[in-house]
């Protein structure tokens, strides 16, 4: 098993694409103590490092918040909508016109959707940028695609009518969910950097960690029962076939946290779905690429 500090190889990923390698990805920044303590854990009470290991799977970081994302942050309308158990979530509005929800992923906040605002706004949008629950400035310290789901329906219901959805990484996987799940319904959405498998991320989480398959097996079915659902079917390959709304993905060939194979499995599995591919950019790059923001507003007008 490869150390925390080191590339993880994911041999299941080499035939997501034709041809495709096996992906080397950065690896899950974990602190040696904990990685160490979780093995020693898991060998002599196997339950209890269940229970940690689900509460570290989520329990999202903290991302940076550079002073130019808090500069557009400032210019928008702040305002927080109620979730259950008084918990709410924090979001900014920006312009007039159909609204496009900006989301971001796994660990992110919505500071980092803020690139696109000004092009969403002058093609004639509201972007609405949202904290995810446990993230950024909204309540909480866990999170999951339930929770994603949940807070991106509140946030649409606020609204007459939601046009659009920009999502990137796990924010898609969160989007997926709320249009099914929930029965939101929206024109067109553009997912950045998205997985086809939820199973995709935790491989990262559980190589970082050293979660043996006993204890992932329990850690899994813990956390399913507490979020009343199966993480087989809630994948966004899952609930591809089913959709009929226009999607853009925009993937990064130098994507190493989420592989682009898994933007292009997506694709093929979604009807009327188009793959714009970005050469060379890596996982946050497809934010502010020229490129990917010309295709990204595009596909929004239509």
């Amino acid at each position: 098993m490869p150390s925390a500090n080191q590339p993880t190889t994911i041999p299941s990923l080499a035939n997501s694409t034709p041809n495709a390698g096996p992906v080397q990805l950065l690896p899950v920044p974990v602190p040696l103590w904990f990685r160490l303590g979780f093995r020693a854990l898991s060998a002599l009470a196997p339950r209890a490092a269940a229970k940690i290991g689900e509460r570290a799977m989520l329990t999202p970081a903290r991302a940076p918040m550079r002073e130019s994302m808090r500069e557009v942050l400032n210019r928008g309308e702040r305002f927080a909508v109620e979730l259950k158990k008084d918990r709410r979530v924090i979001a900014w509005a920006w312009g007039s016109g159909p609204v496009v929800l900006l989301v971001h992923g796994w660990g992110g906040h919505a500071g980092q959707m803020t690139t696109l605002v000004e092009p969403v706004v002058k093609a004639g949008f509201q972007a609405v940028a949202v904290d995810m629950p446990g993230h950024g400035e909204s309540d909480g310290r866990t999170s999951s695609v339930a929770h994603f789901a949940s807070a991106i329906e509140r946030v649409a219901n606020r609204y007459p009518q939601v046009y659009g959805i920009v999502a990137h990484s796990f924010g898609a996987a969160g989007s997926t969910h709320a249009l099914v799940a929930h029965g939101l319904t929206i024109t067109r959405a553009v997912f950045l950097a998205p997985p086809a498998q939820l199973d995709t991320m935790w491989a990262r989480f559980r190589e970082a960690v050293g979660v043996s398959p006993k204890i992932w097996r329990e850690l899994v079915r813990t956390s399913e029962n507490r979020l009343n659902l199966k993480y087989d079917k809630i994948s966004p390959i899952n609930y591809a076939p089913r959709m009929k709304m226009p999607l853009l993905i925009v993937h990064g060939s130098g994507d190493r946290e989420m592989p682009f194979a898994e933007g292009a499995e997506l694709a093929r599995h979604w009807p009327n779905a188009l793959l714009y591919t970005a050469e060379g950019v890596g996982h946050m790059g497809v934010l502010d690429e020229a490129g990917c923001i010309e295709r990204i507003v595009g596909f929004l007008k239509g």
